[in-house]
């Protein structure tokens, strides 16, 4: 049975907030507050918005499911075979997402790593000499390169593995 735990240091690549990559959705079971078939109800930004417990959100067409958990902000996104794939945090989780004692709340500047932006999806990713994607993690903070704005705040981070089936 999954465990939060909203203190627990992130893991790139294998887990968040006390939940592993890799696990199954029946573990999770035992969260759930609410049911919503997307093949019966579309998804839009307000179920996740008015959410206020544990929300399962089944994905039209059996491409997965997502979990939102209302307090600490998580979401929680498994395969179609439901095996837990991407993890991502927000407002509520305390525990340290990188080196240096970095959280939730914390400057994107004070990350002591080569970062890069997606600036499609406002997203940083952590980044290799040569200023590739490192797999694993990312940081959403204010949607800037981090030399226009490095005293963003870190709002959310995520963890994730989408070669798990």
């Amino acid at each position: 049975m999954a465990h939060l735990d909203i203190h627990a240091k992130a893991e790139i690549g294998k887990s968040l907030a006390g939940f592993t990559l890799g696990e199954k959705l029946e573990s999770f079971l035992h969260f759930i507050d609410k049911t919503v078939d997307g093949n019966v109800k579309e998804w839009t930004v307000d179920l996740a918005l008015d959410n206020t417990g544990v929300l399962l959100f089944e994905i039209p067409n059996n491409n997965g499911y997502i979990i939102y958990f209302s307090e600490p902000k998580l979401e929680l996104g498994f395969t179609e075979k439901g095996t837990l794939c991407d993890i991502s945090a927000g407002a509520g989780y305390k525990g340290d997402i990188f080196e240096g004692n970095i959280k939730i709340g914390s400057r994107i500047g004070d990350i002591d790593h080569a970062l890069v932006l997606d600036d499609a999806e406002d997203i940083h990713y952590l980044a290799d000499n040569e200023g590739q994607m490192i797999e694993g993690i990312y940081f959403v903070a204010g949607g800037l390169e981090l030399e226009e704005d490095p005293d963003s705040i870190i709002e959310e981070v995520g963890i994730y593995n989408y070669n798990l089936t």
